[in-house]
């Protein structure tokens, strides 16, 4: 009945109680007011001036994450992309990233925003901070800037504590905000200390506890054949990986023989499901990170070393266990059928990007490939432009955003950043995995037996309407309906626009228009890609949803274990790992993130006042961001701009009342570096580029100027007496 209610109140039928206990014919009225108090208190419905139940939308109630951009306001994010502004004396003790019930008010202004009603879920259980000495008393400072209280705390471990110690506690009080302080992490200023302190700040811990290390240690490092008679035998394959100069965690190696009509490739993965059993401690602790780390001085891998680097790890010269996948293709590079199968291999080679590309540009040149892999090669960037074409012809989107590759020197010190590049060899691996993640989802999705898919949906229709919005500033209208969008819809946006300069931030565009992949039970395809079947398969060293499929994989379709009581269970526990691994995900993204920001500011301190050319990638009614060719992005504030300037937001353009000079999307400027903020980590710039260069040419009439235009003659008295 309480079901029944909602779902009637939800479709705008208003009553009062009483008059609802008359209609349902309730007879434990008693027993229904407490279940009506309930969802009152849960915010799920609301009553209004009349004492009629109402829909929560009809009460003005949001629910959502609260993101606090600084002590002053912040916004909370709804599950429909709504996004409501709360001012900090509405916060009602929220933090950031709290899940929030917030009411929709009128403010005196007469525009509307947010006031916290109840926090659902706390998402900050500690704090970090810095302790600094106070007239001979130690303060915390939070490092999260966002935190807009006083913070009081307790030190019951008696921890030595001194000024400038970099500091954890756990939140043992909201109102007011107290922490019990159970870790030193060391000092502030110490050499790395920074990027440490952004890792624990997203709750990605480092180091491994002892009962972990002993259990990596226990296995027996080396691998003789004769030992897994079950397993297929492979070590005589001309098998290879190919990966990135500095990579020690090589979790996939590859194969691959011409047919008489076409191709089989072999991928072949790290058979880290062999070690990690269900439940051990590695596996529990490897659950809680979800996945590794990559930042840029360090990784915080998922796995102990002795597995990442060692012995799960494919490299060359020596047996190892894997997971492998034959898949034969058409001379279309259509998939045909697919094997899947455990396997010891002995990788051939260890290849890098940089040398597999200079032979595939040129096979003529010097390099240190040797020759029986050459010609695997060769037949390999064959397979990989036919997969690619059949991905296109299904309508997978090719993003192409300017990654940041940092130069460091021991202490962690950013030498130099540059756009990072991205060969045919780094796309053929690309193309090989996705193959090999597309079949591994098809056999689990045509069994019907569970698994974590990867899943990418439709884009929501709100950031569709504002991606359409800006491109047709650009001269370009998405045809058909934006309720409705195929992936072949965004690939012509990209297709339009990959000669222009403006390509890599149209890109950047886009992606930002699309629903964030997640991990899911359920197989809901992924739009990015152009797939029905995909899941992560191909990084179970890295990632652990691969090694939750790998289990899966062996237990249902290697083994043929059916059990239904099985079945339900892990249904159950993928709707939760799914869950679990997407936001451990997000957080290990927002930490990488953070640390490149933070790392690019501190870079961009020795320039200040040295002058570049960059392009403005993104225009507001506070300013333009311009984005460098080393990929480092600052602010143009407009009161640091030489006129008056008018925001068009119908335009995405900036328009000076005086100079008449426009400022839009993609537009190449010239600037200087200003300022960096040390806090903030954001980096300011002054524009060179509008220096009133038609100082004489009458001021316009901007239509969105709604003061009178100031006359010839009076802007010609002003610049007299100046």
């Amino acid at each position: 009945m309480k079901q029944q209610l909602l779902e009637r109140i939800n479709k705008n039928e208003s009553h009062t109680i009483d008059q609802w206990i008359e209609i349902l014919q309730v007879k434990q009225t008693q027993v229904f007011k407490d279940e009506v108090q309930q969802l009152l208190d849960n915010y799920d419905i609301g009553i209004s001036n009349k004492g009629k139940l109402i829909s929560a939308a009809q009460a003005g109630y949001l629910v959502g994450d609260m993101s606090i951009r600084n002590k002053e306001y912040g916004f909370v994010d709804g599950d429909n992309d709504e996004s409501m502004y709360v001012n900090k004396e509405n916060f009602n003790t929220a933090m950031d990233k709290d899940k929030v019930v917030i009411q929709i008010v009128t403010n005196k202004e007469g525009r509307q925003e947010g006031k916290v009603l109840k926090i659902l879920n706390r998402n900050q259980t500690f704090l970090i901070g810095t302790l600094y000495d106070d007239k001979n008393k130690l303060i915390f400072k939070p490092y999260d800037h966002s935190v807009n209280q006083v913070v009081d705390y307790i030190n019951p471990k008696g921890l030595t504590l001194a000024s400038g110690q970099r500091v954890l506690g756990d939140i043992v009080e909201y109102q007011p905000l107290k922490i019990e302080l159970t870790q030193v992490l060391g000092l502030h200023n110490d050499p790395g200390m920074d990027v440490l302190t952004i890792l624990y700040q997203h709750n990605i811990k480092t180091g491994f506890s002892r009962e972990e290390t002993q259990q990596a240690r226990s296995f027996e490092s080396e691998i003789v054949v004769k030992d897994y008679p079950q397993r297929r035998d492979l070590t005589s394959e001309i098998i290879f990986t190919i990966d990135g100069e500095d990579t020690k965690d090589i979790d996939d190696a590859i194969s691959i023989d011409r047919l008489e009509k076409g191709y089989r490739l072999g991928v072949h993965i790290a058979d880290v499901s062999h070690y990690v059993s269900e439940n051990s401690a590695i596996d529990q602790k490897a659950q809680e990170r979800g996945t590794s780390v990559y930042v840029v001085d360090r990784v915080v891998p998922m796995l102990p070393v002795e597995l990442s680097n060692g012995l799960c790890s494919l490299n060359p010269k020596v047996n190892r266990l894997a997971m492998s996948v034959y898949i034969t293709l058409d001379e279309y590079g259509t998939i045909l059928d697919y094997e899947f199968f455990e396997s010891i291999i002995a990788s051939k080679q260890r290849l890098d990007y940089r040398e597999v590309n200079r032979f595939l540009n040129n096979p003529k040149d010097v390099v240190y490939i040797e020759e029986i892999i050459k010609d695997k090669l060769i037949i390999m960037e064959e397979a990989s432009d036919l997969l690619r074409m059949q991905r296109e012809a299904l309508g997978a989107i090719e993003f192409e955003t300017s990654e940041s590759e940092f130069i460091i020197d021991a202490n962690g010190v950013v030498l130099d950043i540059k756009e990072k590049e991205r060969g045919r060899s780094e796309m053929m691996i690309e193309d090989f995995m996705v193959c090999a993640n597309q079949c591994a989802a098809h056999l689990f999705d045509t069994r019907d037996l569970p698994t974590l898919y990867r899943v990418h949906e439709k884009p929501p229709l709100k950031k569709m309407q504002q991606l359409s919005a800006t491109l047709r500033i650009l001269g370009y209208r998405i045809k058909g309906s934006l309720e409705n969008v195929y992936p072949a819809d965004i690939q012509r946006v990209l297709y339009h626009f990959k000669n222009e300069p403006t390509f890599h931030m149209i890109s950047k565009l886009v992606l930002r228009s699309m629903a964030k992949a997640k991990y899911h039970p359920e197989n809901l395809g992924h739009f990015g890609l152009g797939l029905k079947y995909y899941l992560h398969f191909t990084s179970p060293i890295r990632r652990y949803p691969d090694l939750v499929v790998h289990r899966n994989l062996k237990k249902y379709i290697l083994q043929a274990t059916i059990d239904p009581q099985e079945i339900k269970r892990d249904e159950d526990l993928m709707g939760y790992l799914g869950e679990l691994t997407s936001e451990r995900e997000r957080a290990s993204v927002d930490a990488e993130r953070d640390v490149e920001k933070m790392k690019k500011a501190e870079f961009m301190k020795r320039y200040i006042g040295k002058k570049f050319k960059g392009v403005v990638s993104g225009v507001t009614k506070f300013g333009l961001f311009v984005e460098l060719e080393n990929t480092c992005e600052g602010l143009v504030h407009i009161s640091s701009m030489n006129d008056y300037y008018l925001f068009d937001e119908s335009k995405m353009e900036l328009f000076g009342r005086s100079n008449r000079m426009k400022f839009t999307l993609g537009q190449t400027v010239k600037i200087r570096v200003v300022s960096v903020d040390d806090i903030e980590h954001e980096v300011n710039f002054e524009l060179l580029d509008d220096k009133n260069k038609d100082k004489d040419k009458p001021v316009v009439n901007h239509p969105l100027e709604k003061e009178k235009p100031i006359s010839t003659k009076f802007k010609k008295r002003k610049q007299r007496r100046r």
